[in-house]
């Protein structure tokens, strides 16, 4: 085949794949000046990959703990070693994994909704509706951490369905098989194995007949996710001496009325959620409104189309009243205690770029401009994927294409600022393992990454013990703040030293926004005898005398965001 000839055949492909490489340039390009998520990802996943396998404890025992974080966190509250993201972070530079792991997550959702939609969803329609849609779906801002949770969705649904339809292809177990590896059975797994029983059930209603092969891969699937996340089964499950924090996720719950819920409902069905980001409201919208006019006017039938805009429906719906008086006895279940059974939506993005398809291919058919029409619309959501998902949601993704260039959020390098901690490190001047720290006004998980060894710190899952231990410190502090009282005793996992004069802006206080504590109240003592003996804060504490604290120097640089007071702590 010739080259010209190849490209003909390919165009629409190639095109994808050169959008989708501009897309992820500027993080080979700017490398660590990118701008960067910071929200979830910086302040937390990265911290929690990276000290990991810094801590040689990786494949660790059970019983092992991380010295690094809150006096010796246990390291079961860390993920799983046979994650692959962890194994990035193993074997490469913080930065290096990061940026291999969002390609990867980037090019498998492409190449998995193109699977998806040309084999099982529009078999005759328009090669462009096809890559086009899996170009979109390849451009959504995934959450870095979330590894193929939600962009690996397509390729997964693609095995099933081959599986479903007595297709014995070895491929199709190997992606099952493998799919536990790089994906969360917290966030999707659980959620997934659900909607696949449902299905499941659903043949076997309507045929009478089991699918056994379909079952199987239903059970692979769980088994092998049962084996990746054993530390989490067994924690939860057969180690009773230990009791997480988020038992006290329920203590200050208050259900939602019926108009609440329901108001939350709407805002998930039309806004989505930023985790699982589908960025549907505008130009999909748009696109689904005019098939269905379409559909109505020509009194025609798309079962398909309409039944996963009633999924849409009922996963909102489910989303708004899990939180509700009405559904309460759910959470009464105490497996379910600190479990997020809202995340059904994750499956959104999957369930609106199938109905995009489907809405195209409607709108493609019609007569006339249908081709046209349809082509403006995926052009006008890839356009807005590629360039302005940011500035037209208003949220913090993690985003690619020219818009990193425009951008005014942090990057890698200017969040962990390691030159001006690097000095700090220099100023103290003893091994890092022999003191700890916490901060005020900034992430713990900055001195976490520069290697400091930190009493506070962002943990999904840490001994309720330590919480109750590390309250002393700030009891005071939440005394004069209701919303950080409830922050931190009915939730917990940013286990902060908080000032109540911080409360719009708890960690991100950077040296360009001037602030001034001037009546901070901390329990020094409790501090110290936790091994505390520098407070690093991103703030001046005018009564740091007061609190036991010895400013020992100001530190600052130009290429660093950060301005630190780092006061030692001194016992009463």
């Amino acid at each position: 085949m010739q080259a010209q000839d190849f490209f003909k055949e390919y165009r629409y492909i190639i095109i994808a794949l050169v959008v989708l490489a501009l897309y992820l340039a500027p993080f080979y390009i700017m490398g660590e000046d990118t701008p960067t998520l910071v929200h979830d990802n910086l302040d937390s996943n990265v911290i929690f990959f990276t000290v990991l396998s810094h801590s040689g404890q990786t494949f660790g025992s059970m019983d092992a703990t991380i010295p690094q974080i809150m006096n010796g966190i246990p390291r079961n509250s860390f993920g799983s070693e046979f994650n692959v993201i962890q194994w990035f972070y193993l074997f490469f530079e913080p930065y290096t994994a990061y940026i291999i792991n969002l390609t990867l997550m980037h090019i498998i959702a492409f190449i998995g909704m193109y699977l998806l939609l040309s084999r099982h969803i529009l078999k005759e329609e328009a090669t462009l509706i096809v890559v086009g849609v899996s170009l979109a779906f390849a451009l959504l801002p995934f959450w870095p951490s979330g590894g193929l949770s939600v962009a690996g969705m397509p390729l997964l649904l693609f095995a099933f369905l081959n599986i479903r339809s007595g297709q014995l292809n070895a491929i199709d177990w190997v992606i099952v098989g493998l799919m536990p590896l790089y994906s969360s059975f917290a966030l999707t797994g659980f959620f997934v194995l659900v909607a696949l029983s449902v299905f499941w059930l659903y043949d076997l209603i309507v045929t009478r007949k089991p699918n056994f092969y379909f079952f199987i891969a239903i059970g692979l699937l769980c088994l092998v996710y049962c084996l990746v996340e054993y530390r989490l089964f067994i924690s939860m499950f057969l180690d009773t001496g230990y009791i997480s924090h988020r038992v006290e996720f329920a203590q200050g719950f208050v259900p939602l009325d019926f108009g609440s819920a329901l108001q939350q409902s709407v805002k998930n069905f039309f806004l989505g959620q930023y985790h699982a980001a589908s960025l549907h409201t505008y130009f999909i919208g748009l696109c689904t409104a005019i098939a269905c006019l379409i559909l109505f006017i020509k009194k025609k039938r798309c079962d398909l189309f309409f039944i996963l805009i009633g999924l849409c429906v009922l996963i909102s719906l489910f989303y708004g009243f899990i939180s509700s008086e009405y559904l309460l006895f759910i959470r009464s279940f105490p497996l379910f205690h600190g479990f997020n059974l809202g995340r059904f939506h994750f499956l959104h993005p999957l369930l609106w770029f199938i109905i995009f398809a489907l809405a195209l291919a409607i709108i493609h058919s019609h007569r006339p401009h249908g081709k046209q029409i349809a082509s403006i619309l995926l052009i006008l959501q890839i356009t807005f994927l590629f360039t302005c998902a940011y500035v037209a949601i208003g949220g913090e993704y993690q985003y690619g294409g020219p818009v990193l260039f425009l951008t005014s959020q942090y990057s890698w390098e200017e969040f962990y600022s390691p030159g001006l901690f690097s000095e700090i490190d220099e100023t103290i001047s003893l091994p890092k393992d022999s003191y700890r720290v916490v901060s005020i006004g900034m992430h713990p998980a900055i001195s976490q990454y520069n290697g400091f060894y930190t009493l506070d710190g962002y943990q999904a899952n840490y001994p309720l013990e330590y919480k109750h231990s590390f309250r002393r410190i700030i009891e005071k502090e939440l005394d004069k703040s209701e919303k950080f009282q409830e922050y931190f005793d009915y939730w917990g996992s940013r286990c902060y030293v908080f000032s109540s004069e911080l409360e719009d802006n708890h960690s991100m206080n950077t040296k360009d926004n001037p602030r001034r504590i001037e009546n901070l109240e901390i329990n020094s003592d409790a501090l110290y005898e936790m091994g505390g003996r520098y407070v690093f804060s991103a703030v001046e504490i005018l009564n740091c005398q007061e609190n036991n604290l010895v400013l020992l120097d100001v530190f600052e640089r130009e290429d660093s965001p950060w301005r630190i007071w780092v006061y030692s702590v001194k016992p009463s």
